[in-house]
């Protein structure tokens, strides 16, 4: 199929915050190298906001699948079937999103071989064990790279990973600043002292709470707490252990994505565990601090030019994946105070 034939690209994004932030690359190169086409991206309400004003992605289709359940399905696939899209790559790698494309009529459909959906694809891609500790943005590459080689004959340009970026606008910045107090403090930096997921990701609040003690005493910051509804309480057990809990604001659960970004975009500094707002961080070119412990970072990393990472050395089970700790933690506990303000220090001196 010939590329001026292409009129119609289903993209199915990630269900999660931070590898919608992965993404951005592939969805970059995908309008490179089909400009004419009309691209549609369907993801859930949080992943879809990301892209609010993301010039690459023609529409946005919000897929309220784990609000609406079946319905939300029946809905999605009755309007794929409407828009006769010609091809449709698959971000999200479960079983249901094979399904949709194939009741919603997508001729061509591109996705990783998971789930046992493999014959619902039309092409589909292995992850192996040549692909441990790459980072997952190039599985997203490869997704478009497939759709290059089966729809233009060849791929457009050899593959590069690029560094995701988020561009913030005046109407999310304003929408921040109604959760800052005027006057600006000298110092605005935000935690994020939970993860929705896994409980192992979590540096001990007992630490972030006297880290935060200590940006506060050497910077005169203001210091927030983001992250989502669940991790709220996370965060007001951190505040609880704080000397200088004055100083501190709990807005963990009270941001929609858009008042995120605008607020991320006005901090001077992010420290989180790792989480989505990790990758929102780095890819809106804040300092960017992010703990390590069970989870890979050569594979997901935040990518961005001022973000980096701590993590224990000399932990044989670090990147064990484990979302609750079997033992005693040490991966994360052993990552002192001093260490991750050290770090700090210098993400905000650069």
């Amino acid at each position: 199929m010939p590329s001026r034939e292409i009129r119609k690209i289903l993209v199915r994004g990630t269900n999660w915050l931070g590898d919608a932030v992965m993404t951005i690359p592939a969805l970059l190169r995908l309008r490179d190298s089909f400009p004419a086409a009309h691209i549609t991206l369907l993801a859930p309400p949080r992943a879809a906001e990301v892209f609010t004003g993301f010039a690459q992605v023609d529409e946005i289709v919000v897929y309220h699948r784990k609000e609406q359940g079946k319905r939300a399905f029946l809905n999605a696939m009755q309007r794929l079937r409407r828009e006769q899209f010609e091809v449709a790559i698959l971000f999200q790698n479960a079983f249901e999103a094979a399904l949709l494309a194939v009741l919603g009529g997508a001729k061509i459909r591109i996705g990783y071989d998971t789930q046992g959906r493999g014959a619902l694809l039309t092409h589909k891609l292995k992850r192996g064990e040549e692909h441990r500790n790459r980072h997952q943005t190039n599985d997203y590459l490869d997704l478009v790279v497939e759709a290059e080689r089966i729809c233009l004959g060849s791929a457009a340009t050899a593959k590069r990973m690029t560094i995701p970026s988020l561009l913030v606008n005046a109407e999310q910045i304003q929408a921040a600043a109604r959760f800052l107090p005027p006057p600006r403090a000298p110092k605005l930096i935000a935690l994020n002292v939970g993860a929705t997921n896994s409980r192992a990701k979590c540096w001990p609040e007992d630490r972030f709470a006297a880290f935060a003690d200590q940006m506060i005493t050497e910077w005169n910051a203001l210091i927030v707490f983001i992250g989502a509804g669940s991790e709220r309480v996370n965060a007001e057990r951190v505040i609880a252990q704080m000397q200088q809990a004055r100083s501190a604001k709990n807005l963990a659960g009270e941001t929609s994505i858009a008042e995120l970004i605008g607020l991320l975009a006005s901090c001077d500094l992010l420290v989180t565990n790792d989480t989505g707002p990790a990758h929102v961080g780095a890819a809106l070119n804040i300092p960017t601090l992010t703990i390590f412990g069970p989870t890979n970072e050569f594979e997901t990393a935040p990518l961005g030019l001022h973000s980096e990472l701590i993590r224990a050395e000399g932990i044989d089970c670090a990147r064990c994946m484990h979302r609750e700790c079997p033992i005693d933690h040490r991966c994360m506990t052993r990552i002192t105070v001093e260490a991750v303000a050290e770090k700090a220090f210098s993400l905000l001196e650069k």
